[in-house]
């Protein structure tokens, strides 16, 4: 599959501002750098949605900049499709278009159109086909009966909407959303979901999410990379992140015909953390099991329930949630720096 994004040993570093000190006449500061981005590499594959996800901090953002040229790297190297961000700056341009939740890119004063015939003169887009593209896109966005309001009367969720219609405006091959839901509320949240899911990546265009809500990485992105402190922990689709970083199965078993000690009996089997019984009615017990090697552990359960004379009633194995897996990765990411 083609790939639409490549980053080798990406790294950023910033010099950190003194503040008002450092206007004052005569007042020397040694310089002190903070490390936003370091050595990230990953690659997002051609049509996919891609997540970049990680606590406020973690240097998303700052990924993204530098991905859309809007910040230069301090080493390593990234490419959009071939083109390199450093040195085919203005191809790079063409090609991308970026969703930020920052309203200060908007001039309030101006109504929804009037903004985004603003972008379209920045695009260099012929006045009829910007009027036509602008048409297409608050349609795509439920804003035509809203365009002419001045941007400073809308609803967050239609500012929102409005950026998204901003960043497909010179129609690109790659599209960036950062925190696209953040302060939204649940109604205009899932709007914004279903049209990143629907109406971007069903386009065909390649989507990257930077976000640090886990819900929204789960049902939107095909595959993520876990940021923490500016580096990549781990890339992959959610199944392959649980086999990294999920250190226990749950698995809920209801078995009849078998007595309370029997559980002690599971606790001895190889690959069984804990089990313990939850209930037991009309005969049935449920037990509640916690598996360090799922695979190992449940054939050997189920035979020492059948050879005991047990009968199991049902089984089911919960998934470790994605907040887990999050934490897990997080903690091994802040043992290792420090």
């Amino acid at each position: 599959m083609t790939v639409a994004i490549k980053v080798t040993n990406l790294t950023k570093r910033f010099a950190r501002s003194g503040g008002y000190l450092d206007l004052l006449p005569g007042f020397i500061r040694k310089k002190q750098w903070v490390t936003a981005v370091h050595n990230a590499s990953f690659e997002v594959k051609d049509g996919e949605i891609f997540g970049l996800l990680g606590p406020n901090g973690a240097g998303k953002t700052t990924i993204i900049k530098m991905l859309c040229t809007l910040v230069l790297p301090t080493s390593g190297t990234a490419s959009c499709y071939g083109h390199d961000v450093a040195k085919e700056e203005q191809d790079v341009k063409e090609m991308v278009g970026l969703v930020s939740a920052d309203e200060r890119s908007f001039y309030w004063r101006l109504t929804g159109r009037q903004n985004l015939e603003f972008y379209g003169a920045l695009y260099r887009m012929p006045a009829p086909r910007v009027r036509e593209r602008i048409d297409e896109l608050l349609s795509m966005v439920g804003l035509t009966t809203e365009a002419n309001r001045r941007f400073q009367t809308y609803s967050t969720g239609m500012r929102q909407r409005l950026a998204i219609a901003r960043g497909l405006l010179n129609n690109p091959k790659i599209i960036f959303v950062d925190e696209p839901t953040k302060g939204l509320d649940p109604i205009n949240a899932k709007r914004v979901r279903e049209f990143l899911r629907g109406k971007m990546a069903g386009a065909g265009r390649t989507v990257i999410l930077a976000t640090h809500y886990m819900a929204e990485a789960q049902e939107l992105c095909d595959r993520l990379a876990i940021v923490n402190r500016g580096r990549i922990i781990a890339v992959g689709s959610i199944p392959e992140l649980r086999n990294v970083f999920q250190m226990q199965d749950k698995c809920q078993l209801a078995v009849r015909n078998l007595t309370e000690n029997f559980v002690n009996t599971i606790n001895q089997v190889p690959g069984v953390a804990r089990c313990g019984q939850l209930q037991r009615h009309n005969g049935v017990a449920k037990w509640e099991l916690f598996l360090s090697d799922r695979v190992l552990a449940l054939p050997e359960i189920m035979r020492r329930i059948v050879m005991a004379g047990g009968d199991v009633c049902d089984c089911s194995v919960t998934e470790t949630p994605l907040e887990e897996i999050l934490v897990t990765a997080l903690g091994k990411t802040d043992r290792e720096i420090e």
